[in-house]
């Protein structure tokens, strides 16, 4: 209750201040961490960062933004961008993954993790947040729009390039040396597997069943079979080794007036819609916003702002130039740039998971505050992202 009338008042704030709501979600989110964070006699606060509650409620956000993410667009959508968002993808995640690569490497001490966490900044700062882009996008009415579709398809792509990365990661902090070629053609083609198994059950298969459930007299047979699709996709994408994030996405994709009508695709994409927008999306920002840690800010201030700069300008650079090699136009390229620039949801899994290895636990000033300074960064990227693309596709 707390988490949500907060969020709320803080999204209307935003709005009010011509912003999105969701900025004002995240801000919501961080304002609680520092109450928390000033030892004030509220218990409710103490262990929120960590709560398995949040957790919970985030990966339900997440679930819902994806899909509904999906449910607004069209697969044709997606097909006429996929070549320019595959080359924005692969620009967008190795520009950034080499500059944060070497900017950790210049400045962490001589450890045999070294290398294990210099991969790790480089890959923090390789990843786009699918489910903040599609948020703001949405809010702003740039989904449909050319540069909406462009990095919607591009951050698909980078998620499951991020994926991959995350795989190499794991395999340097486990055993200290990169998974072979081996393993890394086998996690491909498990993700190519995923979507020829997803666009065919939706292409073939979906249109079948929705005529089927039709005649059910059950409530609302149409959004239990897209939940259970969605969850089935899911399921899916872990069992082949990546996020679960693509199932709703995908099941959301072929969901469309045409395959079940346009009264029950109004009125689930207006349920979905509600559910989404009015719990679980600020519930998720909110999320974001709890797990800052102003450490670093005081500990390492140069090297944060470093941080920061390098992943805005990584993103800016790789995902911008290759976008108006594209054929898009200078304003729609810079947009693409600062589109793909938010973080705040793999990056913070990635963080988290190298924190449970114990990658951080050093006397180092740096290591001892990376943590804090990839959180930290993940939440401005975020948070300038909106700035950015009202400024330019104002």
């Amino acid at each position: 209750m707390l988490l949500l009338v907060v969020t709320r008042l803080f999204g209307e704030l935003s709005e009010r201040l011509g912003q999105p709501a969701s900025m004002g979600e995240i801000v919501a989110g961080v304002a609680i961490a520092l109450v928390a964070a000033a030892s004030l006699p509220i218990p409710l606060l103490a262990s929120l960062a960590e709560s398995p509650f949040l957790e919970v409620a985030a990966e339900f956000g997440i679930f819902f933004l994806l899909l509904l993410a999906g449910i607004e667009m069209r697969p044709r959508e997606i097909a006429e961008h996929s070549g320019g968002s595959l080359a924005v993808a692969l620009g967008g995640v190795l520009v950034p993954l080499g500059a944060g690569f070497a900017l950790a490497w210049s400045v962490l001490p001589e450890t045999p993790l070294k290398f294990a966490q210099a991969l790790l900044v480089g890959v923090a700062l390789s990843i786009s947040a699918v489910p903040v882009a599609v948020s703001i996008f949405r809010e702003l009415g740039y989904l449909h729009t050319r540069v909406g579709r462009t990095v919607v398809a591009a951050a698909i792509f980078d998620d499951v390039i991020g994926l991959i990365l995350l795989a190499v990661v794991l395999g340097v902090i486990e055993t200290g040396a990169s998974p072979d070629l081996a393993a890394m053609l086998a996690l491909l083609g498990r993700a190519g597997l995923f979507f020829v198994i997803a666009v065919a059950v939706g292409l073939f298969l979906y249109p079948r069943l929705s005529r089927a459930v039709s005649r059910m007299r059950i409530p609302a047979p149409h959004f239990s079979t897209l939940m259970a699709l969605a969850l089935g996709f899911a399921v899916l994408a872990e069992a082949l080794g990546m996020d679960f994030i693509l199932g709703p996405f995908m099941a959301g994709l072929f969901f469309d007036p045409e395959t079940v009508g346009a009264k029950i695709y109004d009125g689930i994409k207006r349920s979905v819609g509600d559910l989404t927008d009015g719990l679980l999306a600020p519930l998720f920002f909110a999320s974001i916003g709890v797990r800052v840690e102003l450490g670093a800010v005081t500990a390492v201030p140069g090297f944060l702002l470093a941080l920061v700069g390098v992943a805005f300008l990584g993103k800016l650079l790789g995902a911008g130039l290759p976008a108006r090699l594209a054929g898009l136009s200078s304003r729609e390229s810079l947009a693409v740039g600062i589109g793909m620039s938010g973080r705040g949801a793999v990056e913070l899994i990635i963080a988290s998971i190298a924190l449970e290895a114990g990658l951080f636990d050093q006397p180092d000033p740096i290591v001892a505050n990376l943590f804090s300074a990839l959180v930290i960064m993940a939440v401005v990227t975020t948070l300038m992202m909106p700035f950015g693309l009202r400024r330019v596709l104002r």
